[in-house]
């Protein structure tokens, strides 16, 4: 039997085992133990089932292939699944008013399966989930997955459904947006580097276009005013992405210590997301006054403090 992880032979023999589920689950410890995670495997060349091959003899197996990835990779596997599951469910919904029983027993299981998979990605990426509106309105991400949790338990009727598939909708914007964040924690540390000199660059652009949000609320153009936010909202998003991966990849620099002012960045970025969920709470309450003094004396300003943070953090890195 040969034995490939990432297209490479692996130097080994067998130990006494006699079933392939065994062989995985040796293979499967060693890999863990170098700090990397199996994303999937082949045996034979064809996908198959762990359970499956649980008890196969080791001598049907002539060949076995194993991908292995960092823990980004596993995150982005199980978002792609999420993704996919996601669609699934909804377009199961789409026109009922009553599911099977087997059907709400396997809904009942997916969605803490949902929600586990979310809360391991809030982890890597530094989210909070509580401040993340998908819809720039309406609920937060933790609200959504306990609707979803609270719906799933009872869907009877059309409108419960219809409610449901709401939720569904709102999650799937935010794995969209969460596709975006780990493609720019992907990227090598020029283009980090990048992302954070076009900010720094385009601050006058990211004020403005906060301005015009304010400008077409007022003049009741909100759906142009909530695409306008979710864009410049969108841009800052990348760079907090950025600085987290530059973090995560040079963990010897003392991040903490950088201060300006007597502030870290840290207590910065805070203020900023807090500040930009005063203003999608402020539209979605219709509050133009609030929203309006939020867009155009308290953003500006906490942009304009970002500016040295980040040049001293392209300084720190650099050297």
């Amino acid at each position: 039997m040969n034995i490939y992880i990432n297209d490479q032979k692996l130097e080994t023999k067998l130990n006494g085992e006699t079933h392939l589920g065994e062989v995985l689950d040796e293979i499967q410890k060693w890999i863990e133990s170098n700090g990397k995670y199996l994303r999937h495997f082949t045996v034979n060349g064809q996908e198959i089932n762990r359970s499956e091959v649980e008890t196969w003899g080791v001598e049907k197996a002539e060949r076995i292939d194993l991908v292995v990835g960092e823990e980004l990779d596993i995150i982005e596997d199980s978002l792609v699944e999420l993704d996919r599951y996601v669609d699934i469910v909804g377009s199961t919904l789409v026109g009922r008013d009553s599911l099977t029983e087997k059907e709400n027993s396997d809904l009942k299981e997916g969605i803490p399966w949902i929600e586990s998979m979310l809360l391991s990605t809030k982890k890597l990426l530094h989210l909070n989930l509580s401040s993340i509106k998908p819809m720039g309105k309406g609920k937060n991400v933790e609200e959504i997955i306990e609707s979803l949790k609270l719906g799933s338990q009872n869907l009877d009727s059309t409108k419960v459904i219809e409610s449901f598939l709401e939720d569904l909708r709102d999650l799937k914007l935010f794995l969209i947006d969460l596709s975006a964040r780990l493609n720019v924690i992907r990227k090598d540390d020029e283009e980090l580097f990048e992302i954070i000199r076009q900010f720094v660059k385009d601050k006058d652009k990211v004020k403005k276009d906060f301005m015009l949000v304010n400008e077409n609320f007022q003049s009741g153009k909100d759906h142009l005013a909530t695409e306008i936010l979710t864009d410049a909202v969108g841009r800052f998003n990348s760079l907090i992405s950025a600085l987290v991966s530059l973090q995560s990849r040079h963990a010897e620099n003392k991040w903490s210590e950088i201060l300006i002012n007597g502030k870290s960045l840290g207590e910065l970025t805070s203020s900023l997301n807090e500040t930009l969920n005063g203003i999608a709470s402020a539209m979605e309450k219709n509050d133009i006054v609030y929203a309006g003094d939020i867009l155009e004396y308290e953003l500006p300003e906490l942009l304009e403090g970002m500016v040295p943070f980040l040049e001293k953090i392209l300084e720190t890195v650099k050297n």
